[in-house]
């Protein structure tokens, strides 16, 4: 009996990197965009109006993932987009403890703690718009984080 080649090279790959078989898909097509995430989390509300974001959980509710499309009709800068989503309310949270920040190109990360949970914030820009992906997980599960960002990929076509 001649082994199938494919099959024991599908079989080779999943071993190699489990994270291929065990991915899912969401694609928001107003925005034009779609998210790979890992299977274990299942999406509890796709979106709704247009800004709105889709959310997925996992964990019995206590890793929360949700991803929206924004418009940015007025070409605010990554920097303006931050404060947006982030100077009011750490103005009104001064005991937020921002544990990193990194800014980039087309894209800025923002990982913080606030009351034994996790927030972690990637927002990507895009000509006329973002995309703003957030997790949610229990701090004491903080070296799970790594590897679940690394897991959550957002596709875009070019510009």
């Amino acid at each position: 009996m001649v082994p199938n080649y494919f099959v024991v090279g599908i079989a080779f790959i999943t071993v190699i990197n489990p994270s291929l078989a065990q991915s899912e898909q969401y694609c928001n097509s107003d925005f034009g965009f779609c998210l790979e995430y890992p299977e274990r989390f299942s999406m509890l509300t796709a979106k709704g109006a247009t800004d709105e974001p889709a959310l997925f959980v996992a964990d019995e509710g206590q890793t929360k993932i949700e991803i929206a499309g924004h418009a940015n009709t007025a070409h605010w800068s990554l920097e303006d987009i931050y404060y947006m989503n982030f100077e009011d309310y750490l103005r009104e949270n001064p005991d937020l403890n921002i544990v990193e920040e990194k800014f980039g190109k087309d894209q800025f990360e923002v990982l913080y703690e606030e009351n034994g949970q996790l927030h972690y914030f990637r927002v990507q820009q895009r000509p006329g718009q973002y995309i703003k992906l957030s997790v949610l997980l229990p701090a004491e599960r903080r070296s799970e984080l790594a590897e679940l960002k690394a897991q959550l990929s957002v596709q875009t076509p070019n510009p």
